[in-house]
Parts: structure tokens; C-alpha cells; sequence
């Protein structure tokens, strides 16, 4: 009897969850992929979005989203990160800017 051996396909993508707040301007958060997709890294998200160079890019849009990242056009593997950005209603319209806040004395 003849056995073959087990093939097995391990990749991910790193962080597996972000939570920044609500800016007026755009917060990069750098991604790792590990071990060995099949193909090309694509990525899919509606208030987040992911350069060339693999960064996550979001905090000017408040909400929560799930970012898929797929390891081929095919689509038959994916992965997940959990995306949540959160308006603390520090800031005015566009988020928080830094401006106006008084630290406690």
C-alpha cells in the first residue's frame, strides 16, 4: 500500500484585529503575510483599504468591517482581520484632530 504525503497549506495575515479612533486623517497599520499563499494577495474591505506595499489603511470613516484578504483570484482560501473604527466625539466633523483638548491640570 502506498501512502502519499500529506500536503498541507498553511498561510495568514496578521494582525487579526485593529481598533483605532476616528481621525481627520488616515491611520496605516503595516500587515504581515505568513507562510505560503497560492498566489497574489488580494484584499477586500469597504472603510479600510490595503496598498501595494501591504498597509491597511482606515480611521477617517467611523464603523466596523471585516477586511478578507484572499490568497488567489479564485478565491478558494481566505482570511479575516476585524477592523473597528471609533468616533469618541472628541473631535469636530472630521474626527479627532488633536486640537482644542485640554488635558487635566
Amino acid at each position: 500500500m502506498d501512502f502519499e504525503e500529506p500536503q498541507f497549506h498553511y498561510w495568514d495575515v496578521f494582525p487579526k484585529t485593529v481598533k483605532v479612533s476616528l481621525t481627520g486623517w488616515s491611520v496605516t497599520i503595516p500587515l504581515s503575510v505568513r507562510g505560503a499563499p497560492t498566489g497574489q494577495i488580494e484584499f477586500e474591505s469597504d472603510i479600510a483599504w490595503v496598498d501595494e506595499d501591504g498597509r491597511l489603511n482606515l480611521g477617517w470613516q467611523a464603523g466596523a468591517t471585516v477586511v478578507m484578504a484572499y490568497d488567489s483570484e479564485n478565491r478558494d482560501s481566505v482570511r479575516y482581520i476585524q477592523v473597528e473604527v471609533v468616533d469618541y466625539g472628541q473631535g469636530g466633523g472630521g474626527g479627532y484632530d488633536g486640537y482644542g483638548y485640554d488635558y487635566p491640570t
